[in-house]
């Protein structure tokens, strides 16, 4: 409504209200409705404005993460560190993962969860030992399976820290590394050699499990 319809409005009430006595004077009702249409479209432009803002993903609030996650991917791949380990793809296709083995003990789940996100399918356990049905069993020194070293070479450094590189892109169909880390007493009864046992193992099948530890590794 304009000025004017307003206007010309309020003339007519006084007219043919000349004869009534209000306990609110009219211009006081006319004022206090004109503020309420103000506040109306007011709110209405906050609205429309807080509808625009969620259609293009704009936050209207903020309520930041009190706990940032410990690793972080992105289209140029998965890079995690922690204080026990830390995975790291290449741009080459491989892995890369370096840990410590006191520490590993802490968090081996988290280590597999990196590993799988970095797009490299493993299984591991502490003191128990998997394979599959058709494996015949037979390890190396190092407690290696078949085709293990086409699909992760690894050293031990001087500061006690393995570095590994695994090879996703050689690892077979429906197949994933098993490495099942020695606890402390099957390493003890070997004189911590070997530390794991690793074998390649299917994933759609039921794998077979124990807790025997692998012979000693005795170095001649």
């Amino acid at each position: 409504m304009s000025d004017t319809d307003t206007t010309r409005l309020l003339n007519t009430l006084r007219g043919s209200l000349d004869d009534i006595r209000l306990s609110v004077p009219l211009d006081d009702i006319v004022a206090a409705g004109q503020a309420r249409r103000r506040r109306r479209k007011v709110a209405g432009v906050a609205a429309v404005a807080l509808t625009a803002g969620l259609s293009v993903g704009v936050p209207t609030l903020s309520n930041p993460s009190t706990a940032p996650p410990s690793y972080a991917t992105s289209g140029a791949g998965v890079h995690i560190h922690t204080a026990a380990y830390s995975v790291d793809s290449q741009k080459d296709g491989t892995v890369h993962v370096t840990f410590d083995k006191e520490r590993y003990f802490r968090d081996h789940k988290g280590l597999q969860r990196a590993l799988r996100s970095a797009g490299f399918p493993v299984l591991m356990k502490v003191g128990v030992f998997c394979k599959g049905p058709n494996d015949d069993g037979k390890l190396s020194p190092s407690g290696e399976g078949a085709g293990v070293e086409r699909v992760r070479t690894g050293v031990r450094e001087d500061d006690g820290r393995v570095s590994l590189i695994f090879k996703p892109e050689n690892m077979p169909p429906n197949t994933q590394l098993f490495i099942g880390y020695l606890n402390a007493s099957q390493l003890a009864s070997v004189h911590g050699n070997p530390g794991s046992v690793e074998r390649l193992v299917p994933t759609n099948v039921k794998l077979t499990c124990d807790t025997v530890a692998p012979p000693e590794h005795v170095y001649r």
